[in-house]
């Protein structure tokens, strides 16, 4: 029986950590609306081009089964502004550049079909809103 590798969680004293580069990110933004921070640096050598370094879950919210539910469901794309024509999967959540220089933050679904960024915000943006009480 063939076994499936997990992505190892790394406990801090506030919050659970999944590591994809060793050491410090470079950047990082709060996605507030889900409890996670992005840590993320430049590609050595490209500018313009942005790697996942680690995402950090805060440990009141997050439980480790949720984690790793999450993290099975969804991916985390950096565009920068000329990279938002590149096709992403299926968009769950957008985030636009914190700064002048910094990437958009996307969240998106793993394993579906490849549209351009761009073109996936626009379609959101023209949905209407639900009322909420």
């Amino acid at each position: 029986m063939v076994r499936k590798a997990r992505t190892p969680i790394i406990e801090f004293e506030d919050t659970f950590a999944i590591q994809i580069v060793e050491g410090e990110p470079q950047e990082r933004d709060r996605l507030d609306d889900q409890d996670i921070v992005i840590g993320y640096d430049r590609r050595p050598g490209e500018h313009s081009k942005w790697r996942l370094h680690a995402l950090f879950f805060d440990r009141e919210t997050w439980t480790r089964s949720a984690i790793r539910r999450w993290w099975a469901g969804h991916e985390v794309w950096l565009l920068s502004e000329d990279q938002l024509d590149r096709p992403i999967p299926e968009l769950c959540r957008s985030y636009p550049a914190p700064d002048d220089g910094l990437p958009a933050i996307f969240v998106c679904h793993r394993n579906t079909l490849k549209i351009p960024a761009n073109l996936q915000v626009d379609e959101i943006k023209r949905r209407p809103r639900k009322a909420t009480h």
